[in-house]
């Protein structure tokens, strides 16, 4: 079965590349060709995993959308996705790679995932909120032409946090400015004017990324655990057994240090392993519920949404192993290392939302009291205790201080 699906595929496959998308498309209607049995795709995927070959990537992210593709042939009820992502000096990336050479194309290409994900099945909509986060460079006006150039504005709403701030809506308070948010602001609005001028009562609400890390064929794979197990939020996770990653750079060891640190304030999330992967679903009625009185509008809002949810009612957020390739080239955030800001906006969230205990308190206060540069001396020694550990461990392993954590940045101070 399926003995040339590995054909022409390339070891590192780069999802900015028209050929390779092209090719994944190509791959998935194969494996649709040869069976609709969800749990056959489950044993493929498991096998070639465990093969850990490179050329296996670019077939398992067609796994990935084959299954999701299943899951929104099944759903039988009207229902309407919104995708929500924020836009910040993407006037180049937003660019065909013709027009600029980080181009990327990203709105043609998500508009293209989801229509070839959800436009076979007259009951099932989709949108694209795109929220401009301040851009100096008219990247929400750059998105708004390439869309009525397209004839996508039926499909397409770009917002601007700035209008929404300047009107008062409670969604953005406190911000007086859009400088008060990194993409935590502009994406809480998003979502929160996603699900206020919905009519549908099946309504899921995505955020992602600008970026096409991320392929949106996949949604239908957040999608099943709250059409069909219940689940009031579902997760993407970048580190399940069957996650498929590629990822540039090494940030291994200061992603750990974060997990560590945000488990011991916040551990009743202390279940979902990768907190920060953009690709998150929920179900309207719960980002109704979340999406004000919001702490963080920076790059921590994912912790504080999946903890008001958590809060709102326990055991109702799922995770799911997603395929997720890195898009770096014209990047953000890649050299803001923002974790001691995110930690600090976690610690205020551990004070505001949950009863104090000892040890959190200890962290917590470690983290509010240390300065940047200390922080940095302690990414350069970060104790082996926590880099030789998966994080999934962290949920029990709790065997580092706070004073061993001060020992570790007075041993690069001396």
């Amino acid at each position: 079965m399926l003995e040339n699906i590995f054909d022409n595929c390339p070891s590192a496959p780069d999802l900015t590349n028209p050929d390779h998308l092209a090719l994944v498309k190509e791959k998935v209607s194969l494996i649709l060709s040869h069976t609709d049995d969800i749990s056959q795709l489950d044993a493929l995927e498991k096998e070639w995993i465990q093969s850990k070959d490179e050329t296996t990537i670019l077939v398992l992210l067609a796994l990935k959308i084959a299954r999701s593709k299943l899951i929104v042939k099944n759903i039988k009820e009207e229902t309407k996705v919104s995708i929500v992502f924020a836009v910040y000096k993407e006037n180049n990336r937003i660019l065909t790679s013709e027009e600029h050479e980080h181009g990327e194309d990203f709105l043609r290409q998500k508009a293209a995932q989801l229509s070839d994900l959800f436009d076979e099945y007259p009951h099932l909509s989709w949108e694209l909120v795109i929220v401009d986060d301040g851009c100096p460079e008219g990247s929400g006006k750059i998105a708004r032409e390439i869309a009525a150039k397209e004839g996508l504005e039926d499909r397409v709403r770009v917002l601007f946090l700035e209008e929404a701030i300047a009107e008062g809506l409670e969604v953005t308070a406190p911000m007086t400015s859009t400088k008060d948010s990194m993409k935590g602001g502009a994406i809480t609005y998003g979502m929160w004017d996603a699900a206020t001028h919905s009519q549908h009562d099946n309504h899921i609400i995505v955020f992602t990324d600008a970026d096409l890390s991320t392929h949106l064929g996949q949604v239908g794979l957040l999608m099943d655990s709250i059409i069909n197990e219940g689940k009031n939020v579902c997760v993407a996770s970048r580190r399940e057994g069957n996650s498929v990653v590629i990822k540039k750079g090494s940030r291994n060891d200061r992603g750990k240090l974060f997990i560590y640190l945000w488990k011991h304030m916040v551990p009743n999330l202390s279940y979902i392993i990768d907190t920060q992967c953009g690709f998150k679903a929920f179900k309207k009625e719960t980002v109704l519920h979340i999406v004000n009185d919001m702490i963080e509008k920076k790059f921590a809002f994912d912790i504080e949404l999946l903890l008001k949810s958590e809060l709102q009612q326990t055991d109702s957020i799922e995770k799911v192993g997603v395929a997720w390739i890195d898009s770096e080239a014209a990047s953000t955030t890649t050299d803001l290392q923002p974790y001691i800001w995110m930690l600090k906006a976690i610690a205020q969230m551990y004070k505001k939302y949950l009863p104090a205990n000892p040890q959190s308190d200890e962290i917590a206060q470690f983290i509010l009291d240390l300065s940047k540069e200390e922080f940095d001396q302690l990414l350069d020694n970060i104790p082996t205790a926590i880099t030789d550990r998966e994080p999934v461990e962290f949920n029990e392993f709790k065997g580092v201080s706070a004073e061993d954590l001060r020992m570790a940045i007075q041993a690069v101070q001396v």
